[in-house]
């Protein structure tokens, strides 16, 4: 794995609070086996990623190599080859999404909850192997626990990301609705969902209590975070002429 890869995922990890849950779980995260292992599975998922943002015209035959890669990834975490297919179904659903653009079906036909759940897909399955590994962390919270501050990273994503992805065939929700709705559509959409995510987390607070505090608390902070970080990169598209994005390019 090169170093900037390499980079990149530990920055994802580390954003994710995969070193917390470890410390959590009695054991060192770096150079930790399974930290290694997971980032390996990580870097799989990048490849499909890469593949299906730099190619219009996708076989899926062509996703083969991919997939054995990833299925291999799996394998040596300890995940049975008849469980291969559980354990990767967010991750076919969002492929699904992201071919769906090959055929002008955009994201924003979808629920943006229900997209963003899909498109947090990787980070899912890696938390999930992380509770296989270490079961005392169910004691203290569950998988679906994380549903809140996992889409309100996965949107502050898009939104960081909104100007890199302009160059890729990327299922980018803010940077799609922009383009295609306006950027009033998409200061509301974005914005509206943030709020949203924000109002249920805390209700989730209230029924649960105890240790989703420590969840909810890192989820807000992220609402603020991608709330101004929306502001930011708003205003930056309206103010400066950008080129058509790529996937425009294709769609026309």
């Amino acid at each position: 794995m090169n170093r900037k890869l390499y980079k990149k995922i530990d920055e994802l990890f580390i954003y994710r609070k995969f070193p917390e849950l470890l410390d959590q779980a009695g054991e060192q995260y770096k150079g930790h086996d399974l930290i290694k292992k997971l980032a390996k599975l990580q870097e799989t998922i990048y490849f499909l990623d890469h593949h299906l943002e730099s190619n219009w015209e996708v076989k899926k035959k062509n996703l083969k190599p991919y997939w054995k890669e990833i299925y291999a990834a799996l394998t040596d975490l300890g995940v049975k080859k008849s469980d291969h297919d559980d354990y990767c179904k967010l991750i076919y659903k969002y492929q699904k999404h992201e071919l769906y653009l090959r055929e002008n079906k955009l994201p924003i036909r979808f629920n943006i909850e229900f997209y963003y759940y899909f498109k947090s897909c990787d980070v899912k399955l890696l938390r999930r192997i992380i509770y296989d590994h270490f079961p005392r962390l169910k004691s203290r919270y569950s998988l679906a626990d994380w549903r809140y501050f996992d889409l309100i990273t996965e949107v502050n994503d898009d939104v960081e990301d909104v100007f890199e992805d302009q160059f890729t065939i990327n299922g980018n929700y803010f940077l799609i609705g922009h383009f295609s709705k306006g950027s009033d559509w998409a200061k509301k959409a974005m914005s509206g969902f943030i709020k949203e995510i924000a109002k249920k987390d805390k209700l989730r607070l209230n029924l649960k209590n105890g240790d989703y505090k420590w969840i909810s608390q890192l989820t807000q902070v992220e609402v603020k975070n991608t709330g101004q970080l929306l502001k930011e990169n708003l205003n930056k598209l309206r103010t400066k002429k950008y080129p058509k994005t790529t996937l425009e390019s294709y769609l026309n």
